[in-house]
């Protein structure tokens, strides 16, 4: 700041002749006022502006330059100039009248939709003195200083990697996968799910496969390592793949065939077999390829509690899990190892166990045996003819009381014992043609007439076995064409075979109990993967 020095002040009766050191001395202490207020002013127009509404109003223009601060940091001017002027003093209007108190202080000011800003007059101020502070500014953002950005540099995942694994002896195929750092659970479930194109039990030493490595996320953001392609070829014309989805699931297939196609080069043990009953049981079974033999021990199984004729219907299911046995001394011809019918929405499933004791049989969820002390079908592959009650004889012409049920079915079809029973007649017995009289346990009594023949050693006072095949479906007799005429008898009367209610068979307890369950939990996890018996008749093509 220049302050030009002056000759004698006339007007001043004690300047004598004043020193420079005087004059300098009153020009400092004005400068430093001066100074003080500027600031001062400034920095109480600034705060009272960014306060709450009720503290201090301002009005934002850019004509006057009285004074000018400048605020600068280091990346730039958060306020780019701020004046500061009295209120009501410095501002008028075109002809030099004095702005009034009333004059708009802050205009109203739009914002994006329809919000605005309410403009604000001088007479809304809280001030009365008229020293009101006005600020004058024009406002910036404040930039920002790049030296304090951090920049984080995302690396893609490395490309996915290709290895050749071949099986070493004394190895499965899980712990290959394991050992190149996929997690267990992982490599389990992609060997899992060959399972049904191809047993993995049939994975030999040297067998090599084509596994494909990847880095993926995890659920917390790491990175780990991950199969998403698996190839292996079971015979010269064949592969099989098996590829990751997008959610990690595995899908196996073999390639250039639809899925759930089986390999032409496995050997299956066990089978799964599940349809709709149709036209008839039998009939459905033979159409997936089920053995007469699996198919007889499946209506063996139910024989104790279902009347295939009347109450098995085209729209109800059945289901059958057969295989190699899972117990016993035999290892060459299949077993029925799970076998479940659905009569109207009711479910009931049998599973066979063999007990401490060497008896094998077939038992329910809570192991309660399938057997009763009466089959209530003695004959497979039946139709029923004719059922218990008056009737008009097809022969003699006449009502006649039918003691029985018949059962239609092929000459040379097995007949087995009802139950348990001694032998009371084994022969020719009148109009019944060849029959046999079982005695069974307490009061029931069985016959079976209209035999072509008798089953090798049955004879009077020998012992039969509940299933045991006792003769052959005939029409010796009085009778019109081969058929199974059944009686069940109480006391010696004849009571209706479909309305008897057999007593149940063996509970399961102890030790027994917990192997069933055990051996039930495999069963239920074979079936799993048990291919089904339209894709063994396809791979069978």
């Amino acid at each position: 700041m220049h302050v030009e020095q002056l000759d004698s002040d006339f007007d001043n009766p004690f300047d004598s002749e004043p020193s420079h050191a005087s004059h300098w001395l009153l020009t400092t202490c004005i400068a430093g006022v001066a100074g003080t207020l500027v600031v001062g002013a400034a920095f109480l127009g600034f705060v009272g502006s960014n306060g709450h509404s009720n503290d201090a109003f301002a009005s934002i223009s850019s004509r006057d330059t009285t004074a000018t601060v400048h605020a600068n940091t280091a990346s730039g001017g958060l306020l780019e100039s701020v004046s500061l002027k009295p209120f009501g003093e410095a501002d008028s209007e075109a002809d030099g009248t004095p702005e009034v108190s009333g004059e708009l202080v802050i205009p109203q000011r739009g914002l994006p939709g329809e919000a605005n800003y309410p403009g604000i007059n001088a007479g809304d101020l809280p001030y009365g003195d008229g020293r009101t502070v006005v600020l004058d500014a024009e406002l910036a953002v404040a930039s920002v200083n790049a030296e304090n950005i951090t920049t984080i540099s995302k690396t893609p995942p490395p490309e996915p990697v290709d290895e050749t694994i071949r099986l070493a002896k004394g190895k499965t195929l899980v712990d290959e996968i394991v050992s190149r750092g996929v997690a267990r659970e992982a490599a389990q479930a992609l060997v899992a799910s060959i399972e049904p194109i191809f047993p993995t039990v049939q994975f030999k030493e040297g067998s090599e496969f084509e596994l494909t490595l990847e880095q993926q996320q995890d659920f917390y953001g790491r990175y780990v390592i991950f199969p998403v392609r698996l190839a292996f070829k079971p015979g010269p014309t064949e592969n099989i793949l098996v590829e990751a989805d997008e959610d990690g699931h595995f899908i196996a297939r073999i390639d250039g065939e639809k899925e759930g196609t089986a390999s032409r080069y496995a050997n299956y043990d066990h089978f799964r077999t599940k349809a709709r009953v149709g036209s008839s049981l039998y009939a459905t079974a033979k159409d997936y390829k089920v053995p007469d033999y699996i198919i007889a021990e499946l209506t063996r199984v139910f024989s104790y509690d279902v009347d295939f004729q009347r109450q098995v219907k085209a729209s109800d299911t059945f289901e059958v899990f057969y295989g190699n046995p899972l117990t016993g001394s035999s290892t060459k011809r299949k077993v029925l190892h799970c076998a479940q019918l659905t009569l109207d929405g009711k479910t009931k499933t049998y599973y066979r166990f063999t007990t401490a004791d060497g008896s094998t049989d077939y038992f329910d969820e809570n192991g309660r045996s399938a057997t009763k002390s009466l089959l209530k079908t003695p004959v497979s592959g039946f139709k029923l003819t004719s059922g218990y009650g008056m009737r008009r004889h097809p022969l003699l012409g006449y009502n006649k009381m039918h003691t029985g049920v018949d059962f239609g079915a092929p000459s040379g079809t097995p007949i087995r014992a009802a139950g348990n029973a001694k032998v009371e007649i084994a022969g020719r017995l009148g109009s019944y043609g060849i029959a046999v009289k079982l005695q069974h346990s307490g009061k029931y009594e069985t016959l079976y007439a209209h035999m072509s023949r008798l089953a090798d050693g049955i004879r009077v006072g020998g012992a039969v076995r509940q299933g045991q095949v006792i003769g052959y479906v005939g029409t010796t007799g009085r009778s019109t064409g081969p058929h199974l005429h059944y009686e069940v008898r109480i006391n010696d009367q004849p009571v209706n075979p479909m309305r008897v209610k057999a007593s149940g068979g063996r509970q399961l307890a102890g030790n027994d109990l917990k192997t069933f369950q055990n051996l039930k939990t495999r069963i239920i996890a074979m079936m799993k993967v048990a291919p089904s018996g339209t894709r063994v008749a396809q791979a069978a093509q």
